[in-house]
């Protein structure tokens, strides 16, 4: 199972019912935040917001032309938006109602956790024209919010960076496809067991 920050709401969601106290951490990668006193037993689906990369910075890394740490003077692509945008929500229902048999719902509800999820940089190791092999595709920085549905209340926020992919492999569309995939299946799924866990320990 991939490793990435997602895999902190198993912990975290678990800490705070144990101590019945918020849990707010702060490290050099990631900020982490689980409201106290959550009975996650009466939610039964999610309502998935898209993805959001309206604002999504695109930043080389040091070996690449340009400055590093500075954004591109360029966004992503109007077709990589929608295959990113796509490819999220298929892997968000497929380990909510397919794995886990939650329902996706279309508006708030009592029952309902709204999550939200933001890409706000992506650091790709190749340009798509370099004929190279790379360990994974890049690094991706995200920002992403739990909420109750209906309140709007936040209950886990969760930032930081993770790989995308992180098997060695050619720089081409496919790989790099592959390893974006699996990296939201992972999101999917670690979503998924936080709040079985969840359910378990309440």
């Amino acid at each position: 199972m991939r490793k990435n920050i997602f895999s902190t709401l198993l912990t975290l969601i678990a800490v705070t019912l144990l101590s019945n106290s918020t849990v707010a951490l702060e490290t050099d990668e990631d900020v982490r935040f689980v409201r106290e006193g959550v009975d996650y037993t009466q939610y039964e689906k999610f309502l998935i917001q898209p993805l959001e990369i309206s604002r999504t910075r695109l930043v080389p890394p040091p070996w690449m032309e340009g400055k590093a740490g500075q954004p591109r003077p360029w966004h992503i692509s109007q077709k990589n938006a929608l295959f990113l945008q796509e490819q999220y929500h298929a892997s968000m229902k497929r380990q909510l109602e397919g794995k886990g048999g939650y329902q996706l719902a279309d508006e708030p509800a009592s029952d309902t956790l709204e999550v939200e999820v933001e890409i706000i940089s992506l650091t790709p190791w190749a340009d798509p024209k370099d004929e190279v092999t790379t360990k994974g595709s890049g690094e991706m920085h995200i920002r992403a919010e739990v909420r109750d549905s209906r309140s709007g209340e936040i209950l886990v926020i969760i930032e930081g960076s993770m790989p995308v992919g992180e098997d060695y492999h050619e720089n081409t569309q496919f790989s790099v496809d592959q390893d974006v995939e699996e990296l939201f299946e992972s999101w999917g799924e670690y979503l998924r067991l936080a709040l079985n866990e969840a359910k378990v320990k309440k």
